[in-house]
């Protein structure tokens, strides 16, 4: 991908072969890449960029005839200190499909990938795209978890049903718990794929030192513990993103009722701002007809997919 010509009709492609209508979020990328790109090429930025290094690839495209038809993104992350690449924004031209286009950027990356040296790649698949996994096990990944995110509105939320006895309460969390919180974020959120979900719950911890931290970086927490029978059984924190919908984060324990986990996140929507959305992140454990009870709603079913070079 050259930066310097490419990125606006990368736009173009990737919004025609997304379903982004109903994803704000995806709006908001589309119209930032070229933002982005008219803004450098304004300023003489991009041709510049381009010829800096020739060796680090924002990714690749397929051309035919001088047109972009085919597109795969190489995205930069830190993985607790190692560099690695989430590949992304596949996405080839309707009528070019079928003719191994998506296969051929896929290897041509994942080439790229292993000459420079790097362990990992990861990518994202929608869950009901068969032939998307189909080609991304061909090419070596491997399937690692399945990730669930639901939204919802606070003012849709619905009774969880069957009040436990005895009855569920959620209250500020109480700062000698957070050791119990730490522990089950790290086993609720793998710390395998936590370099992808916009979240160092690091920040969680509580004190003055923190929260001083937390202000001066503009990073805004709320935290509830939910308590069933007197006895803390779990934690739900709220943060405020940039993005379209705020954030949910859910710690309990393995094995826990999963009706004390929604009637704890009941209480706590109930407790939300009504002018934004809420995401909620949930593992493939979770059953499905709980949120849905709840008037969530399933944004996106991914598989998360690693391939190992090392």
């Amino acid at each position: 991908m050259n930066l310097a010509t490419d990125l606006d009709k990368v736009a173009d492609l990737v919004e025609m072969c997304f379903p982004l209508q109903q994803d704000p979020d995806g709006q908001t990328y589309i119209r930032e890449m070229r933002r982005a790109s008219r803004e450098m090429r304004m300023l003489g930025w991009l041709s510049k960029l381009a010829e800096m290094d020739g060796s680090k690839a924002a990714g690749f495209v397929w051309e035919d005839g001088g047109r972009i038809v085919g597109n795969l993104s190489l995205i930069p992350f830190k993985d607790r200190g190692t560099r690695i690449h989430l590949i992304a924004n596949v996405a080839v031209h309707p009528a070019f499909r079928n003719q191994g286009i998506a296969r051929a950027l896929t290897d041509r990356a994942l080439d790229y990938l292993r000459r420079q040296n790097e362990p990992y790649a990861w990518l994202q698949v929608k869950l009901d795209n068969p032939g998307a996994i189909y080609l991304y096990r061909e090419a070596g990944f491997v399937d690692r978890t399945t990730r669930t995110t639901w939204r919802i509105r606070p003012l849709d939320v619905q009774s969880a049903g069957i009040q436990p006895e005895p009855v569920v309460k959620v209250r500020g969390r109480q700062k000698n718990n957070w050791t119990l919180q730490k522990r089950w974020l790290d086993e609720a959120y793998s710390p395998e794929i936590r370099w992808n979900l916009g979240v160092d719950f690091n920040r969680f911890e509580p004190g003055w030192i923190q929260a001083v931290s937390n202000f001066i970086d503009g990073i805004q927490l709320k935290h509830w513990q939910v308590e069933h029978g007197g006895k803390c059984c779990g934690f739900i924190t709220w943060q405020q993103t940039s993005s379209y919908a705020n954030n949910l984060w859910l710690a309990f324990p393995r094995g826990i009722d999963e009706w004390v986990v929604a009637k704890g996140i009941e209480l706590v929507l109930r407790k939300c701002s009504p002018r934004h959305p809420i995401s909620l992140d949930s593992n493939e454990d979770w059953q499905t007809s709980l949120f849905e009870a709840m008037g969530f709603t399933n944004f996106r079913t991914l598989i998360w997919m690693k391939h190992n070079f090392q």
